[in-house]
């Protein structure tokens, strides 16, 4: 457990704490960063600020922990395990939700890319008007974005089309029901496009809509959440920590062959047009220029949590957020330059 809380500390031990220099604190303590989840490509600014040696050169000790599953994270986040988590917003609400943390959203560096692929017939929204639309398990995040997104695209999810549920197969399973002819459009990944892709089976389809005209940012666990105590305590560490995720961003797109290594480690891939693929969609489309936190993700995060979470309701994702660090960054020349 974190020890960074200073209540019934004397006031002069305090505020000598807080006067510690960065190089100080490198030595005597490590930032904890807990990850979760820890194969999804959005998270390569802070690979690369790892592997390349990022962190100690800005006078950072870095401590990463992958708790493994969903309940251990939100056990770790109770416990107050890490200084610093790169999760998915949903997370951050929930732990806020159930009074187990305080934490504010400082950076993101990505979301899961997906595309709302439909049959080559389909040229506007309207056409998928009583067709049937593929889809997760009930409650689940793709179900959720699914029916999000259609709204989006003006349909209404309950009376314009009929949802099919795959509980099993994810994405895979969604694009072999549209192959099958069973759905007519689809929200699907960059690894089940890049397989349709590799196969040529994307010629029978179009992309009717990607994130940025629906406008979801949702998911992918890169949201970089920081305890109010050690923002507020430790605040040059946690500006030098995102300045270092910064760096990693402009490492990304300076030095592929690095970048592309890091990713066939994180997805556990060795085919090469894949890692490819992902290089491209991540460090081209997906992965920000400047960290800034998506107010938008979090408010997806907690229209999909609201439903099942009462505690959820009334939350405010402008107050869930924080921009001034990457602002300060920007400011200074040192992040997006």
């Amino acid at each position: 457990m974190r020890t960074w809380k200073s209540k019934g500390m004397p006031t002069l031990l305090v505020a000598a704490q807080l006067l510690i220099s960065t190089a100080a604190f490198a030595r005597d303590q490590a930032v904890g960063v807990v990850y979760y989840p820890p194969w999804n490509v959005s998270k390569l600014p802070l690979y690369l600020a790892r592997e390349a040696g990022i962190f100690e050169k800005n006078g950072l000790k870095v401590s990463l922990k992958n708790p493994g599953s969903n309940k251990n994270l939100l056990a770790a986040m109770k416990q107050n395990e890490g200084d610093i988590y790169v999760v998915s917003s949903n997370h951050v609400i929930q732990s806020k939700a159930t009074g187990e943390s305080d934490l504010l959203i400082v950076a993101n560096t990505g979301h899961n890319y997906s595309v709302f692929l439909v049959e080559s017939s389909v040229t506007r929204a309207e056409d998928l008007k009583g067709k049937k639309i593929g889809t997760g398990e009930l409650g689940s995040t793709p179900y959720q974005l699914t029916r999000l997104s259609l709204r989006r695209l003006g349909l209404d999810p309950d009376k314009d089309v009929t949802l099919v549920h795959y509980d099993q197969g994810g994405s895979s399973a969604r694009a072999t029901g549209l192959l099958s002819g069973e759905v007519s459009g689809s929200l699907v990944s960059s690894e089940t496009l890049f397989e349709l892709e590799r196969t040529g089976a994307i010629k029978k389809f179009r992309v009717l809509a990607d994130h940025k005209k629906l406008n979801i940012y949702g998911g992918g666990g890169a949201d970089y959440a920081i305890s109010t105590t050690f923002l507020k305590s430790h605040r040059d560490q946690a500006k030098s920590f995102l300045g270092s995720i910064c760096e990693g961003i402009s490492l990304a797109r300076k030095n592929k062959p690095k970048a592309l290594e890091i990713i066939a480690k994180t997805v556990r891939k060795s085919d090469s047009a894949g890692v490819e693929f992902l290089y491209r969609v991540y460090v081209g489309e997906v992965i920000p220029v400047r960290p800034y936190p998506r107010t938008e993700g979090v408010e997806i995060g907690i229209q999909m949590l609201s439903s099942t979470l009462p505690a959820v309701k009334g939350m405010k994702a402008q107050h869930l957020v924080d921009s001034t660090l990457i602002g300060e960054l920007e400011r200074e020349g040192r992040c997006g330059s």
